[in-house]
């Protein structure tokens, strides 16, 4: 049975991304594995370092008791509030007919929690953004990244804008990671029926696409293959995007080292920002 690896916390996005994991596990007759990740105790814990004569001795023992308190309490509080988001989650899940939930609750790191659920999980879901970030930010936060550059499945990110799924596009560069997402196109059946969109961006790319068209004609898909000389690769997309009013976009994910991202900027990270619609990430 295939197995998706649901990610919630207590953002904007959670509801969106049980929405299309329903969708998804409805058409995959998938069971979900929906997780809560709570973060390490906070850093109100008292610290190794002797600072006694900084404030004083007693001073510093009730100082460092209480806040040991406050820190217990807190954790408390969001082992609360985990259970809370775990149960709204499950519930609507079940509204949309989805049958087989585990929840699952950890506390950790997100990133190194999803490697070890990743090897059950066909498909991973998790928001654009978490429930700290800033939605007006031009960053998307280090925790998404983490994650994408981690996992090798494939990588569902949902956007804060929900509405049925009905077309894909694949950005197409012939590249491995991008190869990737054509064969999921044509092996899985969360995509068949759906209306198929390739693109190619670069003057040296114009016939690069026709062996995925071929491949996706095969299985069954009616494909719009649509090439562009000039222009940002990712601009390109967006437009692409938003004028035939695709719902899901199929990539491949970070093919630069991080070094290079660092010098020269990240194509997935800005077409994951400018595109309004759900992404679909390939290693």
């Amino acid at each position: 049975m295939k197995k998706l690896l649901v990610c919630i916390d207590g953002s904007a996005y959670a509801d969106n991304v049980v929405s299309h994991a329903a969708w998804a596990a409805n058409r995959l007759n998938a069971e979900i594995d929906l997780l809560h990740v709570l973060h390490h105790p906070s850093d109100y814990q008292a610290p190794h370092d002797d600072h006694t004569g900084a404030i004083g001795l007693g001073a510093r023992k009730d100082l460092m008791e209480e806040l040991v308190k406050v820190d217990q309490q807190r954790a408390k509080l969001d082992q609360k509030k985990g259970h809370l988001i775990l149960a709204h989650a499950e519930k609507k899940l079940k509204k949309l007919d989805v049958e087989k939930i585990n929840p699952i609750h950890r506390r950790g790191s997100l990133s190194e929690t999803i490697k070890d659920f990743e090897k059950d999980a066909d498909i991973i879901f998790i928001g654009k953004r978490g429930e700290q970030a800033n939605l007006e930010s031009e960053f998307l936060g280090s925790n998404l990244e983490k994650v994408a550059r981690s996992i090798h499945k494939p990588l569902f990110l949902v956007s804060r804008y929900l509405k049925p799924i009905h077309k894909f596009l694949i950005a197409y560069d012939g590249k491995d990671n991008a190869n990737k997402a054509v064969d999921f196109a044509c092996s899985s059946k969360l995509l068949q029926g759906l209306e198929c969109h390739i693109l190619t961006v670069g003057q040296d790319l114009p016939d690069a696409s026709g062996p995925a068209v071929k491949k996706l004609q095969k299985s069954g898909y009616t494909v719009t293959n649509h090439h562009e000389t000039d222009g940002q690769v990712d601009k390109v997309i967006a437009d692409y995007v938003a004028e035939k009013s695709i719902d899901l976009l199929l990539t491949g994910a970070y093919a630069h080292s991080r070094v290079r991202t660092l010098l020269l900027g990240s194509t997935t990270s800005k077409l994951i920002k400018s595109c309004h619609v759900p992404v679909m990430l390939f290693r």
